[in-house]
């Protein structure tokens, strides 16, 4: 047993694609010329996946060992570090050092954002094209307020804090939206199955709450690797959970 796909996918994004280890911030994806990027991260054990394994704990299910809790974010260079010099890498470490990044990076994404523009969000949006328009149905156009739809879906504090922040741009993608609609008069439908086909895929696959927001933010980015256009894929994912779009109303 290892640890579930998506459970890797939710390490790396709150990583922010980047190796946790101190000084380190090594870039764990790179794109391809004709290719999806390749990721190159690890999902490290901090207490050993297997007995023998550097800080094995036996008390431990197998379902604790590969929880997100127990993973931390790794180049392949340092992943061996901590295993082969687990002396100087206790779990107790591991574990401040795993959060003190993923805190880094949540206090990294205002200066993130406020390098969106209308070319970010146009690379963003590009793999919109490759859906398919979608059959027109009755629509339901009712609003409801952030906060109340933040509690409905049961997310806590770091994805309230990504929803503020991606709001502050909810114009600026709107006004975009609306411009490539003048040429492209399928956009803004395109635009809300591609999200909502992904959706609904994960809430089938039991994900709820905060996994479920931050792996659709992890989708969001899907084949971005510049800063400024993975948090216009989010900005854009912010756009439509405010005009309840995508989750549930």
């Amino acid at each position: 047993m290892s640890a579930r796909y998506t459970t890797k996918l939710l390490l790396a994004f709150r990583s922010g694609d980047r190796c946790a280890f101190p000084n380190c911030e090594r870039t764990l994806s790179v794109d391809g010329d004709h290719s999806n990027p390749v990721v190159l991260g690890e999902a490290a054990h901090i207490a050993g996946e297997k007995l023998g394994a550097a800080r094995y704990d036996e008390s431990m299910s197998d379902e604790q060992r590969n929880h997100y809790s127990n993973l931390i974010y790794l180049c392949g260079d340092h992943h061996t570090q901590i295993d082969k010099q687990a002396g100087a890498f206790p779990a107790d470490r591991l574990h401040s050092l795993k959060s003190q990044h993923e805190t880094k990076v949540r206090e990294a994404m205002a200066e993130a954002f406020a390098g969106v523009g209308f070319p970010e969000l146009e690379e963003a949006t590009r793999w919109i094209t490759q859906v398919e328009p979608p059959v027109q149905a009755d629509q339901d156009f009712s609003l409801i307020p952030p906060d109340d739809k933040l509690k409905k879906n049961e997310l806590g504090s770091s994805s309230r804090f990504i929803v503020t922040m991606g709001l502050s741009l909810a114009r600026e993608v709107g006004t975009y939206v609306e411009s490539v609609a003048q040429t492209d008069l399928d956009f803004p439908e395109r635009l809300k199955v591609g999200f909502l086909n992904e959706y609904y895929r994960l809430r089938k696959d039991g994900h709820v709450g905060d996994d479920l927001f931050d792996l659709m933010c992890r989708f969001s980015q899907r084949g971005l690797t510049e800063q400024a256009r993975r948090y216009a894929g989010i900005a854009v994912l912010v756009y439509l959970f405010e005009a309840c779009e995508v989750f549930d109303k």
